[in-house]
């Protein structure tokens, strides 16, 4: 797409009404601040509009900060974008860095719920596949209210929404109060959501919530002492190792049998160097791991 022009603006003149549509956490506000006071702006911040009117595609983080500061003038680029282009370019200039998974579900859930696209419509102007699409969609209608706007502001980690749509949202409130009390992490987040669906009980379904960090934690001892007792405790981590790549190899097995889809030669070379590297590491762990079994038998038999 041409650029009609380039030109500056007063920060505080431009249409913000696409902000809801970007995350910008105060601690992204201060980098921007300290880049902005540092060396200046590097690149214009994309508008679309006239000189009289233009709105904010794409620079949130630049436009507060340069209120912050009191900068009186800022480069834009003006883009001849109308619509639900406007909203489709916000996700298309930083898909490749920074726009976050709570942030494709909102532009998507906006596009099919307030400016009527289908999915596959959407799908075309984001230039995804519509699977993409879908699960994005799925998950933004699975959380409540509450917990998007948590992950918006920073309080519950960015990737958090998939494993969360995964609950009752009566049940996500408590979740996120334990995973804000508890600090915890992606993975922890997803383990305690294991839990929490494993069990029938109501009472061991508080206790995960309640208790989060001690239930990960007894969850890992159970996992030890699934394993055959014959096998010495110094043996043991070797021996999840193994078990945890066979299940891996498992899984990677079950996936690729699905397949991909279609997907550019970029894509394809990145897929394609990743199996190479891993099969190699793997190639090259299993044969170690043999070696020290038959140095530890040749010990035994001694």
């Amino acid at each position: 797409m041409q650029a009609r022009k380039f030109t500056m603006v007063t920060p505080n003149k431009l249409d913000l009404s696409l902000a809801h549509l970007r995350q910008c956490p105060d601690s992204s506000i201060k980098d921007m601040v300290f880049s902005l006071e540092k060396r200046g702006q590097l690149n214009p911040i994309i508008v679309t509009g006239d000189e009289k009117h233009m709105t904010l595609v794409d620079g949130f983080k630049r436009q507060q900060a340069a209120m912050v500061i009191g900068i009186n003038k800022l480069s834009v680029q003006i883009l001849p974008l109308t619509g639900v282009n406007m909203k489709a370019y916000i996700y298309l200039l930083n898909r490749n860095e920074g726009f976050s998974f709570i942030e494709e579900c909102l532009l998507i859930n906006e596009l099919v719920e307030k400016d009527g696209l289908t999915q596959t419509d959407v799908s075309v102007i984001l230039e995804r596949h519509k699977s993409w699409v879908s699960r994005r969609l799925d998950i933004y209608r699975n959380l409540n209210s509450q917990i998007i706007e948590d992950i918006r502001v920073g309080l519950l980690p960015s990737g958090s929404g998939r494993s969360l749509a995964r609950l009752p949202q009566c049940n996500q409130g408590d979740f996120s109060a334990a995973i804000q009390r508890d600090d915890l992490k992606g993975n922890e987040i997803r383990q305690l959501v294991n839990l929490w669906h494993k069990t029938d009980n109501p009472e061991s379904k508080r206790f995960v919530v309640e208790n989060s960090k001690r239930a990960l934690e007894l969850s890992q001892m159970d996992s030890i002492e699934k394993i055959n007792p014959q096998i010495p405790l110094s043996a043991r981590a070797w021996y999840k190792s193994v078990c945890n790549l066979k299940t891996s190899a498992l899984i990677l097995k079950q996936k690729s049998m699905k397949g991909f889809g279609s997907m550019n030669l970029e894509a394809e070379t990145i897929l394609y160097q990743a199996l190479e590297k891993t099969d190699k590491e793997c190639r090259e762990a299993i044969s170690c791991a043999y070696v020290t079994l038959q140095k530890e038998i040749k010990i035994h038999e001694a």
